[in-house]
């Protein structure tokens, strides 16, 4: 009965917006008011600064990454479901909060932490891919649609050659499968927007809001 009032959990917890909740009670502003109006970790880099802006990544990273954490060493000591799972419904949590609306951000941060906890080679390999590509095109929407394709399809790679198999396998596939299906879904209007050369480029300094 357990692992099934912890998706619940899992998805509260998800929902958590740790953006707002900093912007509001340390900076006494709305995030959503500002920038791209998203609840994710570039717009509160963008609008708050970079010192803001890491807090809520490690945040949105630890809220999903905890939570595989803990299945993933059985520290409950029941049946549970895979850990990634777990890690996903908080994901979707995140960009689908209770709390908000169901207005949150657009998933890629928690993802990261999802998979940094479960099997942290992809995500580290990954992240200079992320750098570069946001340093060329100074595009935060394009470099993590580009990672988040990547991470799935080196999972295609890994779990073809059976590299890691007890890791790499069919739930890894789908979760991160639907989970870039979504990510993507969620930048749509980003695309548009870098097609007509309107998207707003990456920029540390700090806006005053």
């Amino acid at each position: 009965m357990f692992k099934y009032l912890f998706i619940l959990i899992a998805y509260l917890i998800g929902s958590i917006p740790f953006s707002y909740i900093i912007g509001k009670y340390v900076k006494k502003d709305d995030l959503r008011k500002h920038g791209s109006g998203n609840l994710g970790t570039t717009n509160a880099f963008r609008v708050f600064g970079a010192i803001i802006g890491v807090a809520v990544l490690i945040l949105d990273t630890l809220k999903s990454g905890l939570l595989v954490l803990a299945v993933s060493n059985n520290w409950f000591e029941v049946d549970m479901f895979h850990p990634l799972i777990y890690g996903s419904i908080a994901v979707i949590g995140h960009i689908y909060p209770v709390w908000m609306k169901f207005k949150g951000g657009k998933g890629v941060a928690s993802s990261f932490g999802m998979l940094i906890f479960y099997f942290w080679p992809i995500p580290v390999l990954l992240l200079p891919v992320f750098i570069v590509t946001v340093a060329i095109s100074k595009y935060a929407s394009l470099a993590s649609t580009i990672v988040t394709v990547c991470a799935f399809l080196t999972g295609v790679i890994l779990f073809i050659f059976n590299v890691q198999p007890d890791v790499i396998g069919v739930e890894y596939l789908i979760i991160t499968g639907l989970l870039m299906l979504l990510i993507i879904f969620k930048h749509r209007t980003n695309y548009v927007r870098i097609f007509k050369g309107t998207e707003n480029k990456v920029s540390f300094r700090k806006k005053k809001v």
